[in-house]
């Protein structure tokens, strides 16, 4: 790997779209904290916090060529995914009194006059079929990090394609989350009591383990593991073709999974396989328009 004009320069595309949703979370956190919504002025300061933080990085190794630096320099915004997601339990309630979780449920209704994510598993009760189907589930998890350094063994701007389209699709989602909260049918139906140990005899473990705590009551439409797989599978057929016909296969299963392990409504499912191919569609052009005209390109 090699660098032009000695690094890769202050605020790329990647650095201003973590800015931009760091931004926008704080400004609906300090509307939430102004009508009383509890736990929001903490958020707003986090989100505030992760935007400072990630222009101090941004400007740090603005000149570096430390291929490690540069990898972190990448590898940032992943890891405040997980803060996003935890918090859209917060602020969907700043919108909305209740989920719409209703709507979902009658929309998969009308379509096949019964509730898929219930009826899948009875209709075909299997331990076999449930460890497969926890496996696509967990490899999921799995597919962002594997995806990030294969790209990055590659080149850097590959890398940094990878998770600018990463990162704007999780964005999208957490976004629509918390304007169109859904709880997901884990919550919704009864027991309401999110995800349970599914039958299987390892993944099914793993997973629990994974999504047990993970969960929130506020991100199921649309599907963002849907959508980011279909999306990271699409990128690994065009940035590290080797991986493609590791992930293709597993994306697949993973789409009648989410609805069998009662993650998910059908509904959900298609919607997901939208975003992440809309992201994938656009995501590369929309990276270059944002690109600096002084920023030294990384090839």
């Amino acid at each position: 790997m090699s660098t032009e004009h000695g690094g890769p320069g202050f605020l790329r595309p990647l650095d201003g779209l973590v800015l931009g949703y760091a931004a926008v979370s704080s400004v609906a956190c300090l509307v939430g904290a102004a009508r009383g919504v509890a736990g929001c002025l903490p958020q707003a300061l986090w989100s505030l916090a992760i935007g400072a933080g990630a222009a101090l990085m941004a400007w740090a190794t603005r000149h570096t060529t430390n291929r490690w630096l540069l990898l972190f320099r990448l590898g940032y915004a992943p890891v405040f995914y997980l803060s996003f997601y935890h918090q859209v339990d917060i602020l969907w309630p700043i919108f909305h009194d209740a989920p719409f979780d209703g709507w979902l449920a009658a929309a998969d209704q009308a379509l096949f006059g019964t509730q898929p994510a219930l009826r899948f598993q009875e209709l075909f009760p299997s331990r076999l079929l449930s460890e497969v189907f926890c496996f696509a589930y967990f490899a999921y998890f799995f597919y962002m990090p594997l995806l990030l350094i294969a790209a990055y063994l590659r080149s850097y701007a590959a890398a940094e394609r990878v998770v600018f389209a990463l990162s704007l699709c999780f964005y999208l989602c957490f976004t629509v989350f918390w304007l169109f909260p859904t709880v997901a049918p884990h919550y919704w139906f009864p027991p309401h009591m999110g995800p349970r140990l599914y039958d299987g005899y390892v993944f099914n473990h793993a997973l629990f383990f994974l999504t047990s705590n993970g969960e929130i009551r506020g991100g199921a439409f649309p599907s963002s593991h849907i959508a980011v797989a279909t999306l990271l599978t699409i990128y690994a057929r065009r940035e590290t073709p080797g991986l493609f016909p590791i992930l293709a296969p597993i994306t697949a299963v993973l789409y009648p999974a989410v609805l069998y392990l009662h993650a998910h409504y059908f509904v959900d499912v298609p919607a997901g396989i939208a975003v992440g191919l809309l992201v994938a569609t656009f995501s590369d052009r929309l990276q270059a328009r944002l690109k600096e005209a002084d920023s030294a390109p990384v090839r």
